[in-house]
C-alpha cells in the first residue's frame, strides 16, 4: 500500500532534516514524502531539494500556517490513506508499517489512525496517544506524562492529533468542507479536533496504534511565536469548534466558557480583539452548517459517548 506522508513545515531546517531521514529509514518502502514549507527564510526548501531530492517539495511562498499547509499537501497525496508528520518528530523505522498493516486491517469505517507520540529528549513519557474530548469542548492528550507502558494497548480514540496520525482518504474527502479538510480559518491548533469531531458526525471512528511510534519536541512553533500569540490562536480556535461541532445542549453547557473565551480574545486582541472575536463566531455559524449536511450520527449521540461528566485534567 502506497502511504503519502505530508510534513508541512516553517524555518525548522534542522528539525525538518532529522524528520526526513527517519522517513528515509522506514522499513515501508511504499511511500509519497511531501514537504510543504509556508515561506521559510532559513534554507528550508534548499536543503529538501538538495537533501532529499526524491520528496515532493510544495512551496507556498508565505506562511499559511499548518491547517492549510496539510491542506496543501494533501493536495498532490496519491495515497488511499495520507499520514501527517510534525516536522519537528522523528519516527522510528517501524512507524509507517505499523500504520499500513492497521490501515490494511481496518473496517471501512474506520477513519483514522493515531500513533504514540514520546518526548524526543525523555522517550520514556508519553506526549500524546490521541485526542480525547473534553467537558468543554477543546481536546486532551490522552495519556500525557505517563509511561509508554500504559499505553501499549490498541484502543478506540475520540480522535487523532495531527501531529502523527494517518486518515483514509475517502473520508477526508467525505467531509471536506469550504475552508479545506483541515479548516484553514485555524492556521495552527484545534484543527485536528475539529476534523476528528466531524468525521465523527459523518460516521467514522479512530484507532490508537501503539507499535507506531515518533519522538517529539513538542510545542517548537508555539515558543517561537509567543504567549499572546497562542492565547489569540487558541480562544479563536475554541469558539470555532464547538460553535461549528457541538449540540444545542453543550453549548448552552459550556456558554460560560465561550464567554471568556471570547473575552480573553478582546482583552489579548486590543484593537484586533473585536475583528478576531467575530470572525470566530462567524466562521462556527457557516461551518456548522457544513457539519450538520454531512452528519450522519447526532451531535449528542457523539457527545454522549465521548464528553466526559466533569474536566479530566
Amino acid at each position: 500500500m502506497l502511504l503519502s506522508v505530508v510534513v508541512v513545515n516553517w524555518n525548522s531546517r534542522d528539525h525538518l532534516a532529522a524528520c526526513l531521514s527517519s522517513l528515509e529509514a522506514q522499513t515501508h518502502r511504499e511511500l509519497q514524502v511531501i514537504v510543504v514549507d509556508n515561506g521559510s527564510v532559513d534554507g528550508s526548501a534548499e536543503m529538501v531539494a538538495t537533501r532529499f531530492p526524491s520528496v515532493t517539495l510544495v512551496q507556498t511562498g508565505a506562511n499559511l500556517g499548518f491547517a492549510e499547509g496539510c491542506n496543501r499537501g494533501l493536495a498532490v497525496a496519491k495515497g488511499e490513506w495520507v499520514a501527517m508528520l510534525n516536522n519537528d518528530a522523528e519516527a522510528e523505522p517501524s512507524w509507517a508499517s505499523a500504520l499500513v498493516s492497521a490501515a490494511e486491517r481496518a473496517e471501512p469505517r474506520v477513519g483514522s489512525l493515531q500513533s504514540l507520540l514520546l518526548y524526543r529528549d525523555r522517550p520514556q513519557v508519553v506526549n500524546s496517544a490521541g485526542i480525547g474530548l473534553e467537558w468543554d469542548g477543546s481536546g486532551v492528550d490522552l495519556g500525557e506524562g505517563t509511561a509508554p507502558s500504559d499505553c501499549a494497548k490498541p484502543v478506540e480514540i475520540f480522535c487523532p492529533t495531527a501531529g502523527a496520525a494517518a486518515y483514509r482518504r475517502s473520508m477526508l474527502d467525505r467531509i471536506v468542507l469550504e475552508e479545506g479538510y483541515f479548516d484553514r480559518t485555524y492556521f495552527m491548533y484545534m484543527e485536528d479536533l475539529d476534523l476528528g469531531w466531524r468525521a465523527r458526525l459523518a460516521g467514522y471512528t479512530s484507532l490508537y496504534v501503539p507499535e507506531s511510534v515518533v519522538y517529539h519536541v513538542w510545542h517548537g512553533s508555539s515558543q517561537r511565536h509567543g504567549d499572546r500569540w497562542l492565547i489569540l490562536q487558541t480562544r479563536a480556535n475554541r469558539l470555532r469548534t464547538v460553535l461549528k461541532n457541538g449540540s444545542g445542549p453543550f453549548l448552552a453547557s459550556v456558554s460560560a466558557n465561550l464567554c471568556k473565551a471570547g473575552f480573553e480574545l478582546l482583552r489579548h486582541g486590543r484593537l484586533a480583539g473585536p475583528g478576531l472575536l467575530w470572525a470566530a463566531l462567524r466562521d462556527g455559524v457557516i461551518g456548522r452548517r457544513q457539519v450538520s449536511a454531512a452528519s450522519q450520527v447526532s451531535r449528542t449521540t457523539v457527545e454522549a459517548r465521548w464528553r466526559p461528566k466533569s474536566r479530566r485534567r
